[in-house]
């Protein structure tokens, strides 16, 4: 059977037509197109879409028919149009036709638009010749592709560009055949000149070159019979008739392309057999990667709960530290999350240690060395204490006088949260912290006492020590929800990367993430919530401790303070032992024991509310930081069945109906179509190797 091409005197083919005869026991055409590189992914579909199959001849008129609807769907101009602005004149889109039967050979031929170098005002464009050359240019670079350089033989061959990028492409020759065409309209007395150039005369090439009489347009509707029969009858006269048989005519020509083929083949067999090796390995990695078949619901299920397992495994390797068991965890320092929640739990304890008073206690200078880290943006506040209320503890971190956020120092989120918009709404935002340097406590709790004191005796009013609690620990507050904050971020972090690693089809993860976010965003308002409730249990509940170390400290603290008044009187004095010797002994008389004690009943007064409440402050610090990390960060977010690292697992995914399990794991037409492509590509690549192998 003869394919029917379009033939025509002026431009013809718009697009590559990749004509691929296989031979197969069935007799089948099939016609379909290879989209450009160009296309966006809309228009890919839409090319990829059209496909003919069950044909089984292609008889001129059909032909035509299909041509005119591969040039409707690539969008050019089709055969006996006009020029149209709304339509290209060329495509990079690749027209494909099979042709499989007993009789066929196996052979791929390419027929490329020829090259123009003049643009036609209304039909062609400066961009038409350039995308024809980069057509050409890319088709003939293949080293297993044989050239077939097409020259009218009744032009000048010197002027010819495709004989200068075929040797370009094929510098060597071996590939390269020219075909020279038109004998029969070279001028009268130039015969000579062609004759030259088929006995390699003349513009040599390495294959040489073959001559083929085409048909007229007066024989253009005549059978390929007919169209031998006027070849035969024309090169055997003068002077054609001089030339070698095996360059004359398209049964030469057929006949040097066999044995050209044939040269080719047994050149490339070794690289072709690597080639389809590393390919039918990348096609299988490929629909490794994609999964197994999703078109039922337990498909669907059996897919996700693939990647739930592997979720879970990696999560639980990582909360255990064990980073050995996976390559991902040297890859992605990020997915270390309990190196990255221990140092943050480090930074959080002694940012509590460092910067959680208000006020630097008696003797005590760590407030007062406090330089700012990169989380705390520095500014200056004097404290004052509140009224014990939820909303007088706002006071350092909204707008209120004496602590707003213009007198305060701003803690700021993680960079990390930047990634994640979700977040957002559930994060505290606005954080502030006050730091006062050099502030005298003992003058603060003075001033205090004298606005709190009431009727009575001047002795420590138990009242007045949570008022002043609350205000020494307002900093709690900011800096434990920090923490929280860039635990979440941590963890967050984590799930979404470690889905990206799991789980590489992008619309299968997002579903997944999509569909799991409200419970996520519950688990971390739960563990916000939880490490509020302890600030309001430690900061706003009942000062109290079972702690021995308590009274220790109160103890010890008392002990100290009269010993360090006690030693401004002491002095050095002579007295002799029952020997006679003398001894140097420190003495402190008994009038500056009585001066070493507070005088008056508010100097009493607020030396002991001082040493209580620094004694109570070590305590509740040290119970304070445990319980915020061991609660609100490591169990509400890390190790308990209810962390949002516990959500994804296969338990989980078997609980989803069937509509949400397609809505995640179906598969669209898109994946559908790439999967039943490299069904295909491995199917024909596996037969290959097999043929090679035979």
């Amino acid at each position: 059977m003869e394919l029917p091409l379009p033939r025509d005197s002026g431009l013809c083919t718009r697009f590559a037509t990749n004509i691929t005869f296989r031979r197969s026991p069935q007799t089948s055409i099939t016609v379909s197109i290879i989209p450009g590189p160009t296309r966006s992914p809309e228009k890919v579909e839409e090319l990829k879409a059209f496909k003919k199959t069950g044909l089984t001849t292609l008889d001129g008129q059909t032909f035509l028919s299909i041509l005119k609807d591969v040039c409707q769907v690539m969008g050019v101009t089709g055969p006996g149009e006009s020029p149209s602005a709304t339509k290209s004149t060329f495509s990079a889109d690749v027209f494909k036709i099979e042709l499989s039967g007993p009789d066929r050979e196996n052979l791929s031929i390419i027929d490329i638009p020829g090259i123009f170098r003049t643009a036609t005002e209304g039909v062609t464009t400066q961009d038409d010749i350039d995308l024809v050359k980069t057509m050409v240019g890319d088709w003939i670079q293949d080293e297993r592709t044989i050239i077939l350089a097409v020259v009218s033989a009744n032009v000048d061959i010197a002027t010819q560009e495709i004989l200068t990028m075929a040797e370009k492409a094929d510098p060597k020759g071996l590939r390269t055949l020219g075909v020279l065409t038109k004998p029969d309209l070279v001028d009268d007395g130039a015969e000579h000149q062609v004759i030259d150039l088929v006995m390699g005369k003349r513009n040599k090439l390495k294959l040489g070159y073959c001559i083929v009489r085409n048909r007229s347009q007066k024989e253009l509707d005549t059978d390929s019979d007919s169209r031998t029969r006027k070849e035969r009858s024309f090169f055997g006269t003068d002077p054609w008739s001089s030339l070698p048989k095996d360059r004359v005519g398209v049964d030469a020509l057929k006949s040097r392309l066999q044995d050209l083929l044939s040269e080719i083949v047994q050149r490339e067999f070794p690289k072709i057999k690597r080639q389809i090796e590393r390919r039918l390995i990348l096609c299988k990695k490929n629909l490794y990667a994609m999964g197994a078949d999703r078109e039922s619901s337990d498909q669907q299920r059996h897919y996700l709960e693939g990647i739930a397992a592997q979720f879970e495994r990696i999560t639980n390797d990582a909360l255990s530290a064990n980073y050995c068991r996976h390559d991902i965890f040297g890859q992605d320092h990020n997915l270390r999350l309990p190196t990255l929640v221990v140092d943050r739990s480090d930074r959080f304890a002694e940012d509590i240690r460092s910067k959680g008073h208000s006020v630097a206690f008696k003797g005590d200078t760590s407030a007062e060395a406090v330089t700012t880290t990169n989380k705390i943006e520095e500014k200056s506040a004097l404290p004052s204490a509140n009224n014990g209320s939820d909303d007088a503890d706002e006071s350092h971190v909204s707008n209120e006088s004496d602590g707003d956020a213009e007198s305060g120092h701003k803690l700021r989120l993680d960079s990390k949260s930047s990634k994640y918009p979700e977040l957002l709404d559930i994060l505290q935002q606005d954080l502030y912290i006050s730091l006062t340097k050099g502030c005298d406590i003992l003058a603060w709790i003075e001033t205090e006492y004298r606005k709190a004191r009431g009727y009575g005796l001047e002795v420590m009013d138990p009242n007045i020590l949570p008022m002043l609690w609350q205000e020494q620990s307002s900093n709690w507050k900011g800096i434990t929800l920090s923490f929280v904050n860039d635990i979440i971020v941590y963890v967050h972090d984590f799930i979404c990367r470690l889905l990206n690693h799991v789980c590489p089809e992008s619309k299968v993860r997002n579903g997944l993430i999509s569909f799991i976010m409200d419970d996520l965003l519950d688990k971390y308002s739960a563990a916000i919530k939880h490490v509020e409730f302890i600030l309001r249990v430690e900061r706003h509940g009942t000062l109290l401790t079972k702690n021995h170390y308590f009274g220790n400290t109160l103890s010890k603290m008392r002990n100290e303070r009269l010993v360090k008044a006690m030693k401004q009187h002491e002095f050095l004095t002579n007295r002799q032992d029952a020997g006679g010797a003398c001894h140097y002994v420190t003495v402190v008389p008994v009038s500056g024991m009585t001066s070493a004690l507070p005088q008056g009943n508010l100097e009493h007064a607020v030396d002991d509310i001082h040493t209580v409440l620094n004694a109570y402050y070590k305590v509740v610090m040290k119970r304070f930081i445990d319980t915020v990390v061991a609660q609100g960060a490591d169990y509400y977010l890390l190790t308990s069945d209810e962390s949002p690292l516990k959500i994804l697992t296969p338990l989980f995914i078997s609980s989803m109906t069937p509509e949400q399990l397609d809505e995640i794991a179906g598969e669209d037409l898109v994946t559908k179509r790439e999967r039943q492509e490299l069904k295909e590509e491995i199917l024909a690549l596996e037969q290959g190797k097999k043929l090679l192998r035979g």
